[in-house]
């Protein structure tokens, strides 16, 4: 398994399964969505904090892969890689592995910070900057994910 944060792990639940007898696509994000609330924890931006302050993180953007498909049952573990960040921008890399360690699945997302007290995009708070700059050094021996920046193109001849 890549040495990133770990930021969540779930079973794959019945109702996720589709018509095919493996994970809808739909569920994948789902998921990735639940590792993205994990590390939002882990940066500080806890239910209270946001509460509080206000502050959160709304995505943007996002591209997923879909690698492996994945079956009824079974443990996936989400780990998360913050590629990139700046005073109100978030840029990270999530990975989908199942009990084997194979990859199943990789979504980028950016996240903007939000402040929903004031409704509008707002710089980081200094706790905020303190936990990304953290965890930016934490991460500085990963190397870039290959397919990160990639977006979705055919071939033309």
């Amino acid at each position: 398994m890549h040495s990133a944060l770990q930021t969540f792990q779930t079973p794959v639940l019945k109702e996720w399964i589709d018509y095919n007898g493996h994970l809808n696509d739909a569920y994948y994000l789902v998921i990735f969505t639940k590792a993205s609330d994990g590390l939002q924890e882990h940066l500080g931006l806890s239910l209270d904090h946001i509460k509080t302050t206000g502050e959160t993180l709304f995505t943007v953007e996002s591209h997923l892969s879909y690698i492996k498909e994945i079956g009824l049952g079974e443990i996936v573990t989400i780990t998360t890689q913050v590629l990139e960040t700046d005073n109100k921008r978030i840029r990270i890399f999530h990975r989908m592995f199942n009990e084997h360690n194979e990859l199943l699945a990789t979504v980028e997302m950016l996240f903007l910070s939000y402040n929903l007290l004031a409704k509008k995009v707002t710089n980081f708070s200094d706790l905020m900057m303190q936990s990304l700059s953290k965890i930016t050094a934490d991460q500085a021996h990963l190397l870039w994910p290959d397919s990160a920046g990639k977006g979705i193109a055919l071939k033309r001849k």
